[in-house]
């Protein structure tokens, strides 16, 4: 099945940066760009006529915010799919995570660079990752429309696009967890993780018995602000990790933006800390899942519980046949509910899944884990 080929849209009050942007996504295979707009009233009336498949929406436009430009495009019932692109303050940080959970697709940092070749430079990498999991995404989704198509069982359509599992359960635990704790929870995310994080830790309705630990692929700056939204949106205790934490029931760590998160023994019997360190990219991440994970297995005696949920790439799956061997519980988020069925593939491709899970089943099932008592 061919790539399909994304008529886009590029929306930023800046000139300059409209020409960068447009100048980077013609190198970009998969892209055409079909117009620009330097303010979101533009873009809005560009974005009715052209129909682009893609909008890049800087998040800080001279007449509205990207914010309100996404949600009168919802609104319009627009169908294209959209990439921010925002600053690091921290206005435009919390803009983002709600733009995320308003429906776009993925976002990129807008550099702070010294020339245009610069920001360029810093610029193209992130966007081809960006344009490359939307593609993955538009493939995957496409395969499961056309199976369905020729099915009349949405459970058999999905498995039949490409071998795409069929998900399992509601929240129903494998028989052989009858009465087995878990004693610490670790979740892999990545591309289209912010909403999916909020939408399950809002869901959850009652305060977890053990810690949770967040793997997110996200640059610095933005992993406070996601930490924040899902905080205010599930009212329970999740912080961004910093170093030296206490690993504490019923608390929730996400890893910083651009730092390793580990897991280390404590100085008291049974303790825990979390470490951050600097050390080289895993699977082009920092944070990554494995680097948690390998720690994870070595330093935690106790029964880990393990969900790798929406993301690119492979990330977490050496991690996984760890935590496989260490006999914790394994669930992937299923192809259906995830904006890039990618890292939860690799886990359930390689037979490591004890579970596939739409997203509505993963706060329940955190919950029973959390409950179970030797």
């Amino acid at each position: 099945m061919s790539s399909p080929v994304l008529h886009t849209l590029v929306v930023d009050s800046s000139l300059v940066f409209r020409k960068i942007i447009g100048d980077l996504l013609l190198d970009i295979s998969g892209i055409k760009l079909v117009g620009q707009a330097p303010t979101g009233k533009i873009a809005i009336q560009k974005a009715q006529s052209l129909k682009p498949d893609l909008i890049i929406l800087d998040m800080n436009l001279q007449d509205m915010s990207g914010l309100e430009v996404l949600r009168q495009l919802r609104e319009l019932r627009v169908g294209s799919r959209v990439i921010v692109v925002s600053a690091a303050s921290p206005n435009m940080t919390l803009l983002t995570m709600k733009a995320l959970s308003a429906g776009a697709f993925e976002f990129v940092l807008k550099p702070e660079a010294e020339t245009i070749e610069e920001t360029r430079s810093l610029l193209e990498p992130e966007f081809k990752l960006a344009v490359q999991a939307l593609i993955e995404s538009l493939r995957i989704h496409r395969s499961m429309n056309i199976a369905g198509s020729s099915s009349s069982s949405g459970a058999t359509a999905k498995a039949a696009a490409g071998n795409l599992p069929a998900e399992t359960g509601a929240g129903r635990l494998p028989k052989s967890f009858s009465g087995r704790s878990i004693e610490l929870i670790v979740i892999g995310v990545s591309t289209g993780g912010p909403p999916a994080l909020i939408e399950v830790f809002s869901a959850v309705r009652e305060p977890l018995r053990v810690p949770v630990i967040i793997v997110q692929y996200i640059p610095r700056f933005f992993s406070e602000a996601l930490a924040t939204s899902i905080r205010e949106r599930s009212g329970l205790w999740v912080e961004e990790a910093k170093d030296g934490m206490l690993l504490e029931p019923g608390h929730v760590y996400l890893a910083p933006g651009g730092e390793h998160l580990k897991l280390a023994r404590g100085g008291s019997a049974g303790s825990h800390v979390l470490r951050l360190t600097h050390d080289k990219p895993e699977n082009n991440c920092r944070p990554s899942v494995d680097y948690l994970l390998r720690s994870v297995a070595e330093n935690f005696s106790g029964r880990i519980g393990l969900f790798i949920m929406t993301g690119m790439g492979t990330d977490g799956l050496a991690g996984a046949r760890l935590i496989r061997a260490a006999g914790g519980y394994i669930a992937t988020q299923d192809a259906g509910s995830c904006v890039v069925y990618g890292m939860p593939r690799a886990v359930f491709e390689a037979g490591l899944a004890d579970e596939v899970l739409a997203l509505g089943a993963i706060a329940p099932t955190m919950q029973k884990l959390a409950r179970r008592i030797v």
